[in-house]
């Protein structure tokens, strides 16, 4: 009875590591697309640590951050690529009302199949990009990569992202987790592969040895970060 009664605490916590990784990684998010040059870093870091909630689930605020720190200058192109994608979307939906609708229809269809690619291939990086070891080049053949190999997933991924845009666009909605659920949920779509979550953050978390760690240490060496 003692012993039972012991393990309520832990398992009552165990409900709450979900929503509070969540909120945690959210709040370190809101703070990374605040400062501009930080928004595909910080979305990466939520991918990463919401992906694996037993090595960063109590540490998502930091692990966020730390992931964001360590790969913002590799990921710096990607991310002046996002803001240009996010400012091209809100000119097209101010101008093209304007537009005689003969134009209207062409200029949507030679836009909406380059969005849809470009939107695609974001969502893909993002995903990669939670490995902070990789270096950028790796990454974006990777993400060209599934684009090529998996059409159906990014034909789905930009549908993936309309959807939930609610999250990203209603304030409580933002505020609570809009910025981080969306990178993880598309990490299930994309499909995390072997090696995506490679390389230490630098945190506590990566720090703790997992069983046979020192075994695939040795059998692959240029998968440490």
């Amino acid at each position: 009875m003692t012993a039972a009664r012991a393990e309520r605490p832990a398992g009552i916590l165990r409900f709450f590591v979900v929503p509070g990784a969540v909120i945690a990684a959210n709040t370190a998010a809101l703070l990374g697309v605040a400062s501009v040059v930080l928004a595909v870093p910080v979305l990466a870091g939520c991918s990463r640590a919401l992906g694996d909630l037993g090595a960063h689930g109590d540490e998502a605020f930091r692990s966020v951050l730390r992931h964001a720190r360590r790969t913002w200058r590799r990921d710096l192109p990607v991310t002046v690529l996002l803001w240009l994608v996010l400012v091209a979307v809100a000119g097209n939906v101010l101008a093209l009302p304007a537009l005689a609708p003969g134009v209207r229809t062409f200029a949507v269809g030679m836009l909406v199949p380059l969005g849809w690619v470009v939107i695609a291939w974001l969502s893909a990086y993002v995903v990669l990009a939670a490995r902070t070891g990789a270096e950028r080049g790796d990454l974006v053949l990777g993400a060209t990569s599934r684009l090529l190999r998996s059409p159906g997933r990014a034909l789905l991924a930009p549908l993936a992202v309309i959807a939930l845009s609610p999250l990203w666009l209603l304030a409580p909605l933002t505020i609570a987790g809009g910025l981080a659920v969306p990178p993880f949920l598309l990490r299930g779509l994309w499909g995390a592969g072997p090696g995506d979550d490679a390389g230490s953050d630098g945190g506590p978390a990566d720090a703790r040895p997992a069983d046979g760690a020192v075994a695939a240490s040795d059998a692959a060496p240029s998968d440490r970060a």
